[in-house]
């Protein structure tokens, strides 16, 4: 394995730019999540348990 990575001969701009990008991506959905509104982290995680209500009172 590190024979391979000692032989790269111009690759590792490939190998340098995937780290990159996926390091990248997963800043940004950080921060996306991080600054995301708590009011509406809330209201979508009960959404299930509200659908769920409002079936059972339909039945009724």
């Amino acid at each position: 394995m590190f024979n391979q990575l000692k032989n790269l001969a111009g690759d590792e701009y490939y190998l340098i730019s995937s780290l990159l990008v996926f390091m990248l991506f997963f800043l940004i959905v950080g921060v996306y999540l991080l600054k995301l509104n708590k009011q509406h982290i809330q209201m979508m995680s009960e959404l299930p348990i509200q659908d769920q209500k409002t079936i059972a009172n339909e039945e009724d």
